[in-house]
């Protein structure tokens, strides 16, 4: 060619062409390194060394993996319905929709006429009964006085217990002094019997004396009559004058038995007085302890009752729903009187997971909640406790879509050193991220692609 080709802008390349006469011909590419400036080095270095040490973080750094799952605050004892057992007519109203209240604090006063009369009732049956228990207890032990130490007895003012006291002594004076008359009777008959004895023996001695006396004069009037001295109607007589005796020792020997047989019978029957009379003591005092106990249980059941003329709050929270809003109002029995939501109860996130993240989630595992109705900047994480996992999964009714129930408790202490004006109230959505095994930047990368792999080795 007639001259040289020209490239715009140097004339040096890494292929540099040119022209001469004899034809065009290439000349070798220098070597790299007289080309490269140092700061091109530089740049290569520094990519060197992000790349290895970039994919050795990746290989060895563990980070924390996270399952997301939606949810929706909820007091773990929920809202709880305040009712009433018997029901009654409402006296005051003493809050109202929305009030903050405390655990036994009075939410409904209802009339309490009823229930103090039947209590007041009650309550003199009881006295009633106290005071025959303790003289039942004094005839029992056949004692002098009552104790009267029942506690429904302790108010000796109170005109009832003065009463129901003063009848008791009445009564065990009276049948004491039965009782002691009775015996009296007995033991006078048994006095009189003894002197009738007595008198019987007295007579047994002299009738016994003559007797010996006429056998003494039968026997020689007999050896008299033998040798012919003495007249038969002399011995005749002797002889029925000793049986006339022997009839009187024995009718007097049979007075004196008698006697003694009805003595034995009087003290027999002194005895079985004594005996029926504790016999009764005993089925009386049977009878009134089962109707004090019953009667104590029935005061018992009503001072209940007078107490629940209160209705009061089971547990400290805000009141909501008020069935009844004027004094005069009629609860039914067990009808619902008005809501409480639970203040203090330890927060539970009822949390919905996927199926596909149920293998790493266990009870016990922690994580932390983000509430989206508040600032990130007010609220940040607050930590949290994964608490029950349904044991199947779950089909939701409205969407059909399958997953599993899951209730973490929130740290109550952590929420409130995070920001102590923080008010969480049932139904608030949250996001519950629940702290998964630990694994480094290059498994969370490969996992996908080596699952396509494993996937497709069992394929094949």
């Amino acid at each position: 060619m007639a001259g040289e080709l020209q490239v715009a802008g140097s004339n040096k390349l890494p292929d540099v062409v040119r022209s001469h006469r004899d034809g065009i011909r290439l000349e070798p590419l220098p070597p790299l390194h007289h080309d490269l400036r140092p700061s091109a080095w530089i740049g290569i270095a520094t990519v060197v060394v992000f790349f290895v040490i970039g994919g050795g973080w990746a290989a060895t750094a563990p980070l924390s993996g996270a399952i997301i799952a939606g949810g929706l605050v909820s007091p773990e004892s929920s809202r709880q319905t305040v009712q009433h057992l018997e029901g009654g007519i409402i006296r005051e109203i003493r809050v109202r929709e929305g009030d903050q209240v405390e655990a036994g604090q009075p939410l409904v006063t209802l009339q309490d006429v009823s229930a103090k009369s039947d209590l007041g009732t009650l309550t003199t049956r009881l006295r009633a009964l106290a005071a025959t228990e303790a003289r039942l207890r004094a005839e029992r032990l056949d004692g002098d006085t009552i104790n009267f130490d029942h506690p429904a007895l302790t108010d000796r003012k109170d005109p009832e217990v003065r009463a129901a006291i003063e009848q008791q002594i009445h009564q065990f004076k009276t049948r004491r002094a039965n009782d002691q008359s009775q015996a009296s009777i007995l033991t006078q008959r048994i006095a009189q019997l003894q002197k009738q004895i007595d008198g019987a023996e007295q007579q047994l001695v002299g009738v016994r004396r003559q007797k010996d006396l006429i056998r003494e004069e039968l026997r020689g009037v007999k050896e008299l009559f033998e040798k012919g001295y003495e007249r038969k109607p002399r011995l005749l007589e002797l002889q029925r004058t000793e049986a006339g005796l022997l009839g009187t020792e024995g009718e007097l020997q049979s007075r004196v038995a008698r006697s003694l047989e009805q003595i034995g019978e009087t003290r027999l029957e002194i005895n079985n007085i004594r005996v029926t009379r504790m016999e009764e003591v005993d089925k009386e005092l049977t009878d009134v302890l089962a109707k004090r106990n019953e009667i104590e249980q029935q005061i018992q059941q009503s001072q209940d009752r007078l107490t629940r003329t209160q209705i009061v709050a089971p547990v400290a929270g805000t009141v909501l729903d008020i069935r009844y809003k004027t004094p005069g109002g009629v609860i039914r029995p067990g009808d619902p009187v008005l809501d409480i939501v639970p203040a203090k109860d330890k927060l539970i996130v009822d949390a919905v997971l996927k199926p596909q993240d149920i293998d790493e989630v266990r009870p016990k595992m922690r994580g932390y909640v983000v509430f989206p109705a508040y600032s990130q900047r007010t609220i940040m994480r607050v930590p949290a406790v994964v608490e029950t996992v349904s044991a199947d999964v779950l089909t939701d009714q409205r969407s059909g879509e399958r997953h599993y129930k899951v209730k973490v408790s929130i740290d109550r202490d952590e929420l409130t050193r995070l920001d102590p004006q923080i008010e969480l109230v049932a139904g608030m959505p949250a996001e519950v991220y629940i702290t998964t095994t630990e694994r480094t930047l290059l498994q969370y990368v490969l996992k996908p692609f080596l699952q396509v792999v494993e996937h497709s080795i069992r394929e094949s």
